[in-house]
């Protein structure tokens, strides 16, 4: 069986997702896929090539400056994900997150709440993806007539109580939305009603560790890593004189695959709090057998009937409908996340009968479960 290298650490949700599509591809192809999470030294990345004699490498290089390591891989095919395209790689192709759709979708999210101010978090170490989300996210925040305040994690705390409210706050990823959404309660301020907030990654850790849970732009990261093995695989294919004779280094990009909405920029908070908490109550309660609308009363603190109109005038539907969409929902994500028999799926989101959830998902979506299932590579 040949060997694949995957340079990249999997402390994060992102870098788990990415390896999981490659895995994906790489049990189509017969690889074997072994990752190599700490490579401080070349001597290091030079022991690791010796040692598992790969036919090719994928490298994360998100979290690295400068230029790439090239000669340190010879003649081996290599496929870069997220390179700074200020020193782009001569000899191998790139896989790149477009952070700037992202920013954007996130950005469109935030400016819809009528906001006071907008205001961004970034890395404690900058990076070029760190850059192009501020600068898309400052671009959109000024078309709307808002300048964006630049957050110092030194004086986060001072920064937050002072600004206008509402105020919309981009964070880089996930966890620099969890350090203002601690920064800002700590404050006594409220989120979403002072600070609506969004972050990136969708790391379900960070995003549902806190009440309300804090919306997301979920980059397509499974996609990616099927995307990235399927580059290397074609740079093996093309052979070393084929890579040698080529002028031009394909770099192809990724982008967000959808966001995921919490409570933290749930705008009916400012309408009627109590459907937010009902909302909210119901995201993370969905997927419970025998969770029923009864269960989402108590959020309300109102009879039945009048927590069905308040709901209804606030959301435009009904309990039911809101129980339903965050069930088909997760069906959705499982089916492509995962290579689960569908009936597993089914159990997994909260339906007690196979043939309802299947006409349910039917009425939302126009095809049957398998059939979205094949619309994505690698996960039939």
């Amino acid at each position: 069986m040949d060997t694949i290298l995957f340079f990249q650490s999997t402390l994060d949700k992102s870098w788990r997702d990415k390896l999981a599509g490659a895995y994906r591809f790489a049990r189509e192809r017969g690889w074997f896929v072994q990752v190599v999470s700490r490579f401080a030294t070349r001597a290091e990345i030079r022991r690791v090539l010796k040692e598992w004699q790969p036919i090719g490498c994928l490298v994360d290089r998100g979290i690295n400056k400068g230029a790439a390591p090239e000669r340190l891989f010879g003649g081996l095919p290599i496929v870069y994900l997220d390179q700074d395209p200020s020193h782009p790689s001569r000899i191998h192709p790139c896989l790149m997150h477009d952070s700037t759709a992202s920013a954007e979708m996130a950005s469109e999210e935030l400016l819809k709440n009528g906001l006071a101010s907008c205001a961004y978090l970034g890395m404690v170490k900058s990076y070029f993806w760190d850059t192009e989300r501020l600068v898309a996210f400052r671009r959109k925040a000024r078309s709307a007539g808002h300048d964006v305040t630049v957050l110092d994690r030194r004086n986060l705390r001072t920064v937050l109580k002072a600004i206008p409210k509402p105020c919309g706050v981009f964070a880089a990823n996930d966890h620099c939305a969890l350090e203002v959404y601690h920064a800002a309660t700590t404050m006594g301020l409220a989120i979403p009603e002072d600070i609506a907030l969004i972050g990136i990654d969708n790391d379900e850790i960070c995003c549902e560790s806190v009440f309300p849970g804090i919306t997301s732009i979920e980059p397509d990261f499974i996609g990616a890593g099927y995307r990235l093995a399927q580059m290397l695989d074609a740079e093996i294919n093309m052979g070393e004189r084929g890579r040698a004779r080529r002028r031009n280094m394909p770099t192809e990009k990724y982008g967000p695959l959808r966001i995921v909405r919490r409570g933290s920029t749930n705008v009916l908070s400012r309408i009627d709090p109590r459907v937010t908490r009902a909302i909210e109550f119901i995201r993370r309660n969905a997927y419970e057998q025998g969770f029923r609308i009864d269960d989402v009363l108590p959020e309300m603190g109102c009879s039945r009937r009048l927590a069905t109109m308040r709901f209804r005038m606030a959301t435009g539907h009904s309990i039911l409908d809101e129980l339903h969409a965050r069930r088909l929902e997760r069906i959705c994500d499982l089916l492509v996340s995962t290579n689960w028999p569908i009936s597993t799926i089914i159990a997994q989101s909260g339906y007690a009968s196979t043939s309802f959830a299947q006409r349910m998902f039917r009425l939302k979506t126009g095809c049957t479960m398998l059939a979205w299932r094949r619309r994505f590579p690698g996960t039939s």
